[in-house]
């Protein structure tokens, strides 16, 4: 044996001896190198609840957020660790909806999966599961989910593990071997497209406000839908830049009205929105393309893939023929139409000029609430309820819910004490508050749940979700700031006073100018129209787009002085009669004076909630 040989063996039976005297065993020091892989990291879903839910909220590192999938089985969930490792732990926050029976899977190419956990008896909470296996990308996969009414929902998925050595770097004349890619072609993979001969050009940048930077999806030659992968290395010079796309495109919706749920499965038609150092010929920059209810049709997208400005040869083609058409009649069409045009220029001008001093811009889509939040509040006014009626008590009047950490907390109209279990007294029965997981597994009422009818997500606070009762104001309420940002907020409460779950779908009646006109909702042009049937009964949700007059305000304050009176009365912009005033702001946030702050834009305030 070498004398190299030699010292290289006393070294390791001393490094040996060290560890075993100090307690280390060789598989504990592997495991002081085991190191949270997933977080940031890119993340796919089999499918969205809703597209606010995306993946990657799943592995952000805050709690706040999650991954909420469709109402199917199976769903999946993986996360791309941008590297190959030893996976030796995975843990999972489940919210209130989880999978019961479910597995945990690597590979090495998002297609082909290894199994190396599985369970049918999970119960949810927190799962902590130890595994051994190698591989890039690790997935939860669900083929059984607690409740058919809801889908899988995680707040943090981790996965922990040991990174293989950095590979040495090749010499110049190797050939470097690729990192594997997810697959995201289909059957027959897409051919790239032939790069031009000439330098690719940087779109312009000037644009109205809000303009970005997008990529309109084509169909490929042979039949087939360009790739996210062949986009990214078209424009970026990185296939495996692919999900900062996907990121900043998920939740846009597509002019054909469907969403980015899956990066492998992309349409001619929609529109990526591209990161700021893309380069290359034909990327736009202006408004991001979207959804239009009024134009929406089967034919949208490939309207909108065959645009001229889409492709800029094809509409030279066509203005050479229309040029040749016309002939030397050419400049006395131009004029006509020029003067046609100007006409119609100056009409349309005093149009929107008369338009705008009578009407507001509204967008009248109405938005969904957050579902798994909403049958997270339902079902413990249910176990509220339940545990009232066991132990023969009055079930209390609510002003707010507010979802704090791992517990949900009532703030009583009247203080009450005591408080049937699981809930807890406190503040000298102004409050009442219980463990969200007793809340979860405790026994609930099947019967109305109308008494919290109109009860209102507002947003997040510093704290969590704040809900108040619009119904104990028992007056006005005012919803004052910038017009696009409180019609954002208006469309919100209008979700969440005809879509929870606690919800009677009552009659929503809209007063004045520039307000939606959806199918379910009544579109009044004056008051008068609706006070004689302003009496005690169902109630409903009335919106004036302006403060009512003094006699108006008399009327209704009569209204109010009965209890039986359930309406709910909404003003745009400030009111001095007003009970509640809340005004909204361009920086997100929702300010009353009596709650706390929150922000109205839900996901921002998720995501920002523990800031």
């Amino acid at each position: 044996m070498s004398d190299h040989s030699t010292r290289a063996t006393l070294v390791a039976l001393a490094t040996a001896l060290l560890m075993l005297v100090a307690g280390f065993t060789p598989a504990q020091a592997q495991d002081e190198q085991v190191v949270l892989l997933s977080q940031d990291k890119p993340a796919v879903a089999s499918g969205l609840e809703r597209p606010e839910l995306a993946a990657r909220f799943a592995v952000d590192g805050d709690g706040l957020t999650r991954w909420s999938s469709a109402y199917a089985d199976p769903q999946w969930i993986w996360v791309d660790l941008q590297q190959t490792a030893t996976v030796k732990r995975v843990e999972i926050d489940w919210e209130n909806f989880y999978a019961r029976v479910y597995s945990i899977e690597v590979s090495d190419d998002a297609e082909n999966w290894r199994v190396l956990w599985s369970t049918d008896a999970s119960d949810g909470g927190s799962d902590v599961i130890p595994v051994d296996g190698a591989g890039r990308y690790v997935r939860m996969y669900s083929t059984q989910r607690n409740d058919t009414a809801a889908g899988n929902s995680i707040w943090e998925m981790r996965v922990f593990g040991v990174p293989e050595p950095e590979p040495v770097q090749p010499s110049p004349k190797a050939s470097p071997k690729p990192k594997p890619t997810p697959n995201l072609e289909q059957e027959q993979p897409a051919p790239s497209p032939t790069p031009s001969k000439e330098p690719d050009p940087v779109p312009s940048r000037s644009g109205p406000p809000g303009s970005v930077l997008y990529y309109v999806v084509k169909a490929t030659p042979d039949g087939n839908v360009e790739k996210l992968n062949d986009i990214a290395e078209r424009f970026l010079g990185d296939r495996e830049r692919w999900p900062e796309i996907s990121e900043l495109t998920e939740g846009h919706r597509q002019p054909d009205g469907e969403y980015l749920t899956d990066p492998r499965t992309l349409k001619p038609g929609w529109v990526m929105r591209m990161p700021a150092d893309a380069t290359g010929r034909g990327l736009k920059f202006g408004k991001l393309p979207g959804y239009d209810p009024s134009s929406a049709s089967p034919s949208a997208s490939s309207s909108l893939q065959a645009s001229p400005s889409s492709s800029p040869e094809a509409g030279e083609v066509q203005g050479a023929e229309e040029t040749a058409a016309v002939g030397p009649i050419a400049p006395i069409l131009y004029g006509a139409g020029g003067a046609l045009v100007l006409a119609g220029l100056v009409f349309l001008g005093i149009w929107l000029v008369r338009r705008r001093k009578r009407t507001e811009p509204f967008d009248d889509s109405l938005l969904r609430t957050d579902t798994s939040a909403a049958w997270t509040v339902d079902r413990a006014l249910r176990v509220l309820i339940a545990s009232c009626e066991r132990d023969g008590l009055e079930i209390p009047a609510t002003t707010g819910v507010f979802i704090e950490g791992s517990s949900l907390r009532l703030r009583l109209t009247n203080p009450a004490s005591p408080a049937p279990e699981p809930w807890l007294v406190s503040e000298d029965g102004q409050s009442w508050s219980a463990p969200l997981a007793k809340l979860q597994s405790g026994a609930a009422s099947e019967g109305s749940t109308a008494q919290f009818s109109r009860l209102v997500n507002l947003g997040m606070g510093e704290t969590g979700r704040v809900l108040v009762d619009f119904s104990v104001a028992r007056g006005v309420i005012s919803l004052d700031g910038p017009t696009r940002v409180r019609h954002e907020v208006l469309r919100r409460w209008l979700g969440e006073l005809t879509g929870n779950p606690w919800s009677n779908d009552p009659r929503v009646v809209m007063v004045g100018n520039g307000l939606p006109q959806p199918e379910q909702v009544e579109h009044l042009a004056g008051i008068e129209q609706v006070v004689p049937e302003l009496e005690v009964g169902d109630g409903g949700v009335l919106v004036l787009s302006q403060a009512p007059t003094n006699a108006q305000q008399d009327m209704l304050a009569a209204r109010f002085a009965s209890p039986e009176f359930t309406w709910v009365v909404i003003v745009l912009g400030q009111s001095g009669s007003a009970k509640w005033r809340f005004t909204a702001g361009d920086d997100g946030w929702l300010r009353s004076g009596f709650l706390p702050d929150v922000r109205f834009d839900e996901q921002t305030a998720v995501r920002r909630g523990g800031e």
